[in-house]
């Protein structure tokens, strides 16, 4: 490649080269681009320079970096199943009778109530403490049928003399309604894609019942129904359980949940009184985080 020379009007020859003013300058075509490069990277940097801002103020701060939203928001879970409740302990129950001689008494002792498996349908609203801990409130329903009843029954005459027998048969329906506030911990088992969540909590329950069907067997007599009743009643209740979930999206996921609940003295009026109701729900729940 030849140089390219800046001189006067008339040419020089090769000769004359050394007579070339110091005033005239060669320019080297390797230096030429060098200097259009450095120029360009120049102007690259300067453009960069100021598209930055603009670029970086379209990442959303509420968003991880695979853009997914917050996983520790406010959440909604769903959740149904089924519900074992126990056997229901009544208190001991006497009513006082007149046999044309005098008062006597009917003594029921060592009643339960046995039942069906059941349903259970609950949601609840989380609000998270942190990264692990949230509160959550939840309510919900679940309904049992009545199995039996089953018990001891005495008469006991105005005379004092005693005529024992049992009590059987029955049915009818248990309406539980929760209204709990848990503290809950969450545990990442894989990934942060499986989740262990562990709960406990407490609150008020509302009970409503009815029973009709059940007979006073007492040998050498026929039956004799007891009749129907219901009532219904508030009483203390606490729960504990755990949940494994499984995100199936950025914000859902899919759950499996196993829950005991246990209330105080539930009183239903006229001497109805039941020790406890227990529960054990065992369903699927469903969660989204807002």
């Amino acid at each position: 490649m030849r140089a390219l020379y800046f001189s006067h009007d008339e040419p020089i020859g090769s000769d004359d080269r050394n007579q070339i003013p110091k005033k005239t300058k060669e320019i080297n075509p390797f230096a030429l681009s060098g200097s259009l490069l450095f120029g360009l990277s120049s102007v690259s940097a300067d453009t960069l320079a100021l598209a930055q801002p603009e670029v970086s103020g379209t990442i959303d701060l509420e968003s991880d970096a695979d853009g997914n939203a917050k996983k520790n928001g406010v959440y909604l879970r769903i959740g149904a199943g089924m519900n074992l409740a126990m056997d229901a302990d009544v208190k001991d129950i006497s009513s006082s009778f007149f046999d044309g001689f005098g008062f006597g008494t009917d003594q029921y002792t060592n009643i339960s109530i046995a039942f069906d498996t059941g349903f259970v349908f609950d949601i609840g609203v989380g609000i998270p403490l942190s990264e692990a801990w949230s509160i959550e409130i939840m309510t919900g329903v679940a309904t049992n049928s009545v199995e039996s009843i089953s018990g001891n029954y005495r008469d006991v005459d105005s005379f004092g003399s005693t005529v024992p027998g049992s009590l059987s048969g029955g049915d009818g329906h248990l309406y539980q309604v929760p209204i709990v506030a848990n503290i809950r911990y969450e545990f990442d088992l894989n990934d942060e894609t499986l989740g262990l969540g562990v709960y406990a909590g407490a609150g008020f329950q509302y009970s409503d019942w009815d029973l009709n069907g059940g007979e006073i067997i007492v040998p050498g007599f026929d039956p004799v129904a007891i009749g129907s009743g219901s009532g219904d009643a508030w009483a203390f209740r606490y729960q504990i359980g755990f949940d494994l979930s499984w995100e199936i999206a950025a914000n859902t996921t899919l759950g499996l949940n196993v829950r005991y609940s246990e209330t105080s003295e539930s009183d239903f009026g006229d001497d109805f009184k039941v020790d406890s109701f227990s529960n054990l729900a065992i369903g699927g729940t469903l969660s989204y985080t807002f």
